[in-house]
This record gives structure tokens, sequence and C-alpha cells, in this order.
């Protein structure tokens, strides 16, 4: 059975027509074009190709970069591609990436709502033939889920964000990525999360750097270009991660059913560039949850395995995938992996 989450497919079946592959991705990073970054676009390139993802964007802040004017060195992949884009960033600090366009999008209008700045980011990206992902709503407190919830078109956002400055989970007086996710998705939103680096230094290293490699999408699609590439995640393809890898990921019959790959996990773990998200509590190891309206958790189990039926009267249901670990100072590091949702109600 295919994955695909934009229809009823708890009510309706889908038979897969086409062997789909998976592919590693990152849609946002920086280079010297911005002013602020410490790498080329060539180097920016060349990393992500050297570390084994498929496909990365180089969203560069208002500036349009071409793939084809971009060179790498040595042997060149065949399965690696530069996916064109560029980060729209506009007013009242609402960023988005412009995923897939064939030109610069404007970016300096403005509108008193932030819902209506959003909605121009969105329409200015379609009339360059591309898609929008919002991107971190929680740098500068500059979005939330009510400024999202009137936005048509509007099917991505970053639920995590690599920066080590853009406030992915909260504070006591904000909500974090994952409880605007839930908010949107309890209004009937049909949007999908993105895990994605925001990297900015790839000659320096430390905790306090925008580093690559620290948050991903794993896309499952027909073939690797961009057009399928952007349509497979239009249609909730894919999984984010910010540490942690999936062996298996189905939907059969209603039931959700996933698998860690653990020996995947690991090797990304060995990273130091993988710092994890600092815990205060929980056991070390697997707990895999499956959260539903207003984010409530459906249901939970430790370990590295689970299945969920969905039920009926349950308008989306999502998975939650925990790694918690010890690091060598004693602290506890948690790790993630996030699946789209599974819409019961035709959304």
């Amino acid at each position: 059975m295919r994955f695909i989450l934009q229809i009823a497919i708890l009510l309706i079946p889908t038979l897969v027509t086409a062997k789909l592959s998976w592919y590693k991705g990152n849609t946002h990073a920086h280079t010297t074009l911005c002013g602020h970054a410490d790498s080329s676009p060539s180097v920016v390139a060349q990393w992500y190709h050297d570390h084994g993802y498929n496909f990365t964007i180089l969203s560069e802040h208002n500036r349009f970069i071409d793939p084809t004017t971009v060179k790498l060195s040595g042997e060149v992949r065949e399965d690696f591609i530069l996916v064109p884009g560029e980060e729209v960033t506009g007013r009242k600090h609402i960023h988005t990436t412009a995923m897939n366009v064939g030109k610069l999008v404007p970016w300096h209008f403005d509108h008193p709502e932030r819902s209506g700045i959003i909605q121009q980011h969105v329409n200015a990206t379609r009339a360059a033939g591309g898609t929008t992902i919002l991107n971190h709503p929680n740098f500068h407190w500059a979005v939330k889920a009510e400024d999202l919830i009137p936005v048509k078109h509007l099917h991505m956002f970053e639920l995590y964000n690599g920066h080590p400055a853009v406030r992915n989970f909260g504070d006591a007086h904000h909500p974090s990525t994952e409880q605007q996710w839930d908010a949107m998705l309890t209004s009937g939103m049909r949007v999908y999360g993105v895990a994605s680096d925001d990297a900015h230094q790839f000659a320096t290293w430390g905790k306090t750097r925008s580093n690559p490699g620290r948050g991903w999408v794993m896309v499952r699609a027909e073939s690797l270009c961009a057009d399928t590439i952007t349509e497979a995640m239009l249609s909730g393809e894919f999984y984010s991660s910010s540490g942690v890898q999936l062996k298996t990921l189905d939907l059969n019959g209603g039931t959700l059913k996933l698998e860690v790959d653990t020996s995947a996990t690991e090797k990304e773990l060995e990273s130091p560039i993988l710092l994890g998200s600092r815990v205060k509590a929980g056991q070390p190891g697997y707990e895999i949850e499956f959260i539903g309206p207003e984010g409530k958790v459906l249901h939970a189990e430790k370990g590295t395995h689970a299945e969920f039926k969905v039920p009926e009267n349950v308008a989306y249901a999502r998975a939650k995938v925990t790694l918690r670990k010890h690091r060598k100072d004693g602290t506890v590091a948690a790790y993630f992996a996030w699946t789209q949702p599974v819409f019961t109600d035709g959304r």
C-alpha cells in the first residue's frame, strides 16, 4: 500500500504503481551571498553531497541561486541534485522557503496582519512555479498558529529547525512548534512538518553555531528530480528527523506501522554535529507516540517498532519517535523522527 496522506486513505487504499525510493534532503541552507554565512554556494552544496544527502536547497535570503551555476568538485554522484529555491525574507520577521521556483520571488510586500504577509509569500511563490515552506515560526516569536490557519495553499512549515536561536520547543509563555502543528491540524489544515538545518556555518563548528546536518527530511518518491520531490512532499510522502532514522513506515487497512532503523540511527548519532535536544526527564531508550487532535497522545509504547489502528472518528493521527540517550557529561539528549499525519476526514 502506498503511504498517501492527502486523501482519505483509511477508507480508500491506494495501490503502488511505481517503485518508490527514500531520498534524504535539506530544504534550508545559506551561503556567503547572504553576507552572514561563511561558505560559497559550491562549498555548501559539496558538503551535502559528500555527507550522503540526495538533495538540498540553497535557500538564500532574497536571492535566487540557479543550480546550473553551482559547480561541484570530484566525482559527482548521480543521486544528488540541487532543488532551486530562495528564502523569502519578509516583514515582521516572516521567512519562507520558496521551494522549486524558477525565478526570484519578491519579498517587499507588507500587510497589517501576519497572515496577510504569509499569504502574499505563498501567492508569489506559486506564481514563480514553486511551493512554500513557512520557516522557523518561533524565531523572534514571529508567527503563531492563528496566523497560519487562514492562509490558503500553505501545506508545509518548519517543525524543527537546526539553528540554535529559533526556539523550536517554545518556553513558559510560547507554544512549541509541535503544539502549533497540532493547533493547525485540529483546525482542519492539511499541513506537514519539515525538519531542516538553516545552516550558515560550514567552516567553524560548535553548539552555538548554525551548522549543517542537524535536521533533515526523508522523502519517498518515484524518482530524484525537483518536481517529483516537491510533489511527494506536498502529498505528505516524507518524515522529518533530528537524528532518528526509520526502517519501515507503512499504512495498511487504517493501521499506521513503523520501525526504527537502529543501526542507521546510531550511525547518525556518531556525528559530533548532531547535538540533540537537552531534556530534563525521561528514561533512556526509544519511545513511540501516536498523536491526534489537540496534541492528545492516543497510544504510546516503548521500543523500536509499533503499530496503531487509527479510529475512524479521529480526524488525524501522526507518529513521533523519541530516542533519549545519555551524553558524556551525564545529561540526557533527545533525538526525534516525526511522521506526517494520516487524515480520516478527507481533507
